[in-house]
């Protein structure tokens, strides 16, 4: 399962909670400083909860790094959890149903929202 993570801001969080596809379809690739804007607009960079996140992550036995991609391995099961943090959004890939970093985040800021990809 692939998603991505971002951060609302304080004003949009309303219109997100009664138009949850909106933010899937606001949400697109920066291609052209329009789309930047757009992105600036209604979503916050990740900044400080990112270095949180790192820190509760880095703290586990089946943490890795290589090349800008965080990974958990679960040796038992070996499912494999990627990670790859960007300036307003955070790419994750998980085995199965599972919300492992969305749930992290969450736990940090009620304005985290998931974007299946």
């Amino acid at each position: 399962m692939k998603y991505k993570i971002v951060y609302l801001k304080e004003n949009f969080l309303e219109t997100a909670t009664q138009y949850p596809i909106l933010i899937t379809l606001l949400y697109s690739s920066q291609k052209s400083l329009y789309d930047t804007k757009q992105i600036e607009l209604i979503f916050q960079p990740i900044g400080k909860n990112k270095d949180r996140l790192l820190k509760t992550i880095q703290l586990r036995d089946d943490y890795d790094y290589y090349h800008g991609i965080h990974q958990l391995n679960n040796p038992i099961t070996d499912e494999k959890v990627t990670i790859k943090l960007n300036e307003f959004d955070i790419d994750v890939d998980e085995f199965g149903e599972n919300h492992v970093i969305f749930d992290i985040m969450k736990t940090f800021s009620k304005n985290f929202y998931m974007i299946m990809a």
